[in-house]
């Protein structure tokens, strides 16, 4: 009886995770093409050759085919996990974002415990601004540590949060950062690149994907 294979051994090489942008969804792919091929193998004809080398050689395909499965199987569950991981860290990076925290960090030097505590949850109020009247660099500053002190699902040592020159938005009176980060993840990190617009009207944040 064919074993099962070890969780570590379903994952693509090192090699792949370390040089592939999507280590997962360019195996998944593989491994398809791989099954259909074995598959293929096994619905031809035998040829000319004892019985005993025929069955030798469809056991072997069998056991190839089983081991496939079980590896396509692990990845695509994988994948579904890891984008379920992804959905939920820009969900809370969401409520994060459109919280309104207790007081500017400015008025909390003295208190670093409360700032950096649930009750300083969230960021400054921008609603009603304007965005030549907004330090962007300082407000850079502020998401990222926000992110900092209430994601740590997030590595800090990959956080860069930076204002991108969207005119279009601009003349809306928004302002758009974006975010990259690797995510804490088993056996890899996730690499999370996201879009924050900054509607200084209503003072809204929407994140999304980039």
């Amino acid at each position: 009886m064919a074993k099962t294979p070890s969780k570590e051994r379903l994952l693509p090489s090192l090699l792949d995770r370390l040089t592939d942008d999507d280590p997962l969804n360019s195996s998944i792919d593989l491994l398809r093409i791989k099954i259909q091929h074995v598959e293929k193998l096994l619905q031809q004809p035998a040829k000319r050759e004892s019985q005993s080398d025929a069955d030798e050689k469809r056991a072997e395909l069998l056991e190839e085919l089983n081991r496939d499965r079980a590896q396509f199987l692990f990845l695509t569950s994988s994948v579904s996990s890891l984008k379920e991981i992804r959905d939920c860290v820009k969900r809370d990076l969401d409520w994060l974002f459109n919280t309104h925290s207790f007081a500017p960090a400015e008025q909390l030097e003295n208190y670093p415990d409360v700032a950096n505590s649930v009750l300083n949850y969230g960021l400054p109020d921008f609603s009603g601004k304007t965005a030549s009247g907004i330090d962007v660099y300082q407000l850079e500053k502020l998401m990222k540590q926000a992110i900092l002190n209430f994601e740590p699902r997030l590595m800090r040592q990959s956080l860069n949060v930076r204002l991108l020159a969207d005119e279009s938005a601009m003349n809306h009176n928004a302002l758009t950062f974006e975010i990259e980060s690797e995510m804490w993840s088993e056996p890899v990190p996730i690499h999370l690149h996201l879009r924050t617009e900054l509607e200084l009207e209503s003072g809204s944040i929407t994140v999304a994907e980039f």
